[in-house]
């Protein structure tokens, strides 16, 4: 349903545009521009077949909520916005979850990432510091065998091991061991120099990772804010969404506590529409019978005073009460420019599903005016009727047979009173919003012989 607020704005601005747009289009022709003028035209002629529909539809609208309380328009008014609220609220309350399960997750990779430098951290600590102690051990031995080097300082080596040997198998045992000592010597400084050199690329490493480490908590740090930030928004959203859920049920609560009180509302206007069908009903009972016995009367007195038989005078009684039906165009519309908002016929009632009767023929007719009689006749009342407001009741009399009267109803202002005699196209009132009504506009009924007729049958 299309909130009245909305379809009377867009009716304001469509308003605007043509105003406007005239003056444009005049500045266009003026200009020699006729193309421009043209399609400024156009733009017009579709923003005022929008404000037309719009029209159309808050008039349906209000006719479908006549006899309906303005507490329960509101309350239906109020569900159908926070009804479109909701499908964008909770999209954006989607958007932060998936924010907030995003940032989770970058945390979650942040912190494997980390845990990983951290261990590769670790590990080259280890070892380097295990490298180290090897180098340690290596120059212990180093350092040992230099001190044995020292020992034998000062003298040719070579001349004391051949010259020292008493026999030549302590020559070869002794050229041995210097020469194993030279060896081990050698090679224990080169191993301290490989496991210097392997160090020093694992400290580059270790720096590398350290400093990765640094970058991935400054990350994490920084995710740290963006995930309260979007668990906080999101809460927030959350919460939004639950408060309109809440209203939504409460006023699809509020709205089904007034169903019984509507209910029996229209139960009542039910039978005040009821009561006023009765009392046109006899009304036109007594009009017809009335007419009835004046024509047989004077159908007898005239086949008398012609000397008639019996049977030629009922002949003549019957086919003067004859009864016919009312034509087509004998009464005129009851407003200058006649358009119609709701025709006569069954009627759905869009908040409660209420199916009822819609009596009469509703015509726009903003507030103040000027409604006429639709034919000739009587005014047998213009008063206030609960559910009708201010209405009057015109008798147009016999027609064919048939007793025939209008009422116009939620005038409101009288223009005549009761018993005043009217002629067709005569003011009667000015529209009004009198009675079970939600806008100004003319509900318009027509009577045959006390039942309800469709107006556009004899209109």
């Amino acid at each position: 349903m299309i909130s009245r607020r909305v379809l009377t704005i867009a009716a304001a601005i469509a308003l605007v545009v043509m105003v406007s747009g005239f003056a444009f289009s005049a500045a266009f022709a003026a200009s020699g521009d006729v193309k421009a003028a043209t399609d400024w035209d156009s733009q017009i002629d579709e923003k005022s077949d929008e404000a037309a529909q719009a029209q159309e539809r808050q008039d349906e609208l209000n006719s479908q909520l006549e006899d309906t309380d303005a507490s329960i328009i509101e309350a239906n008014d109020k569900l159908t916005d926070l009804n479109a609220q909701l499908p964008p609220l909770q999209e954006e309350l989607k958007l932060a979850q998936d924010r907030y399960d995003s940032a989770i997750v970058q945390q979650g990779i942040v912190a494997d990432k980390l845990g990983a430098a951290e261990a590769q951290d670790e590990a080259l600590t280890a070892e380097i510091e295990s490298d180290n102690e090897k180098v340690g051990g290596l120059e212990e031995t180093v350092a040992a065998l230099a001190r044995e080097s020292y020992k034998g300082a000062g003298q040719e080596d070579s001349l004391s091991v051949v010259f020292g040997a008493k026999s030549s198998e302590e020559f070869v045992d002794e050229f041995t061991v210097q020469h194993s000592l030279s060896r081990v010597q050698s090679n224990a400084l080169g191993e301290v120099e490989e496991i210097a050199a392997i160090n020093r690329n694992r400290g580059t490493r270790q720096v590398a990772v350290r400093d990765y480490i640094g970058e991935l908590k400054v990350e994490a740090d920084a995710l740290v804010v963006v995930a309260d930030e979007a668990r906080v928004e999101a809460q927030e959203k959350k919460e939004a969404v639950d408060a309109l859920l809440a209203e939504v049920e409460e006023q699809k609560s509020l709205l089904e506590s007034q169903r019984a009180s509507f209910v029996a509302q229209q139960q009542e206007q039910e039978r005040l529409e009821q009561n006023l069908l009765d009392e046109i009903k006899a009304l036109s009972a007594e009009k017809v019978a009335a007419e009835k016995a004046a024509r047989e009367k004077a159908a007898r007195e005239a086949a008398a005073a012609a000397n008639k038989s019996k049977a030629e005078q009922d002949a003549a009684a019957a086919a003067a009460a004859e009864q016919g039906v009312v034509g087509k165009g004998f009464m005129n519309y009851p407003t200058k420019v006649p358009y119609i908002t709701s025709s006569y016929g069954m009627r759905y009632h869009p908040v409660f599903h209420y199916t009822r009767l819609h009596a009469g023929t509703d015509f726009r007719a903003y507030c103040g005016t000027a409604i006429y009689a639709a034919a000739s006749g009587k005014v047998e009342w213009a008063k206030y009727r609960s559910g009708f407001g201010n209405q009057v009741m015109v008798n147009h009399g016999i027609v064919n047979g048939n007793s025939v009267m209008s009422s116009y109803n939620h005038f409101t202002s009288f223009a005549v009173s009761s018993g005043q005699n009217v002629s067709q196209g005569q003011l009667l009132g000015y529209s009004g919003s009198t009675g079970s009504s939600t806008a100004c506009h003319l509900h318009f009924e027509v009577y045959v012989n006390g039942a309800t007729v469709n107006p556009m049958s004899i209109l």
